[in-house]
């Protein structure tokens, strides 16, 4: 049976109806520590999941740009639920890098995939793998997932892989349901991306789900062969393609917020001014401000985004370190002033937008989240981005 073609026009529709049941949820989420099930299924029919999947496993065939932008439309309705919509295509991506063995058994699931980089697992080796132990934190949308991929160092042997061996940084997939989910999820923000903890004990983990991270970042060549070279995770560097969904979701929040702050300056009416608020000089300066902002922010990101672009239509499978690092300071910029927007926005709208629950309320806690993850700090990545000017090696992570 041949599968039906879907567009990007048709992905952005369904991702704007998304939008409006995570933004109905929104409240119940932030206050449950995650999603509900309506939307992990709705998310699932979406397909977004299988944007970037190679079409030989039930992928769609579709670009970075139409993943990317169906994430900044579902972050205008709920940032965390941006935040799930990106993160299920994106985990995919490290899925595809697999031996043909794993991404035949994981894509012929078609179950979401969750992840946590940090490589603080343990591993005992044993005949055609590992046994992993270990808990991890911060697994967004854990719940919502069939895998999850677990950081660990693993001594992994070159000959096998058909590269330099040696001990590194890999993740190790294994199926939700053999581990123990800690839901322990309760934070200053991001609270609807659900992001649990996870115990496991003595799992094993066969090979072909054991992904090289190092290996991947170096060049975004699947492990094992059997790929057609022309799809587009595997002609884009892996790092940048996958960290820019950052600093689309804090975009999407952003824009939804000044929107939000024009409509209600012009609903407000000020008893101390005896005008609606739109009318004051004062308020008319301060939206043009925050529209400014966004506008920066929209700029960098497109740059950003086009450089990307730029990459995939060169069929390049790496960047430089400053090359990256350049990419990743644009993208961390926009995620700083995303936050800025947050409370700029409830600062001008008062403490009838500070109740818990409000949107901007919640959208200004998850964005300032958002600018605090490990891969969208500012301050790290001007550094990594200042020493790559020099010479210097920039962060692995970048």
């Amino acid at each position: 049976m041949l599968q039906k073609v879907v567009t990007h026009e048709e992905i952005i529709k369904r991702a704007h109806a998304l939008g409006k049941l995570a933004e109905s949820k929104l409240t119940e989420a932030d206050a449950n520590g995650g999603y509900d099930k309506e939307f992990r299924d709705a998310l699932h029919e979406t397909g977004i999941h299988r944007i970037l999947r190679p079409k030989r496993y039930g992928g769609l065939g579709l670009s970075h740009r139409t993943m990317l932008e169906a994430v900044r439309t579902v972050s205008q309705y709920s940032v965390a639920g941006g935040w799930l919509t990106l993160f299920m295509p994106a985990h995919e991506c490290w899925v595809a890098m697999l031996p043909p063995k794993g991404r035949e058994e994981i894509f012929g699931s078609d179950e979401f995939v969750a992840d946590i980089l940090y490589p603080i697992g343990k591993v005992e080796y044993v005949e055609g793998g590992v046994r992993l132990s270990g808990r991890w934190q911060w697994g967004s949308g854990i719940e919502m997932c069939g895998w999850i991929g677990l950081g660990a160092m693993v001594d992994l042997p070159g000959e096998l892989f058909g590269i330099e061996g040696g001990p590194q940084a890999c993740l190790c997939t294994i199926k939700v349901s053999e581990g123990h989910i800690i839901r322990d999820w309760k934070a200053f923000g991001l609270n609807g991306s659900g992001s649990h903890s996870i115990e496991v004990k003595d799992v094993f983990v066969p090979w072909h789900r054991v992904c090289p991270l190092a290996a991947i970042k170096k060049n975004a060549v699947p492990i094992g062969g059997e790929f057609d070279p022309e799809e587009a995770v595997y002609h884009t560097p892996f790092g940048p393609a996958f960290a820019i969904g950052f600093a689309t979701i804090a975009l999407g929040g952003a824009q939804r917020l000044q929107r939000e702050l024009r409509e209600r300056l012009r609903n407000r009416q000020r008893i101390v001014l005896g005008m609606k608020e739109w009318e004051s000089p004062v308020a008319q300066r301060n939206l043009g401000e925050v529209t400014t902002m966004v506008e920066t922010a929209e700029a960098l990101y497109e740059r950003a985004l086009q450089q990307i672009e730029s990459w995939t239509s060169q069929g390049r499978t790496s960047a430089s370190e400053e090359e990256q690092a350049r990419v990743a300071a644009w993208r961390c910029n926009v995620g700083r002033i995303a936050a800025q927007v947050g409370f700029r926005t409830m600062e001008l709208l008062g403490g009838a937008a500070a109740y818990r629950g409000d949107l901007v309320e919640v959208f200004a806690r998850d964005l300032f989240m958002m600018s605090i993850h490990f891969g969208q700090a500012y301050d790290d990545h001007m550094m990594f981005y200042g020493r790559s000017q020099y010479g210097l090696s920039a962060h692995p992570l970048v």
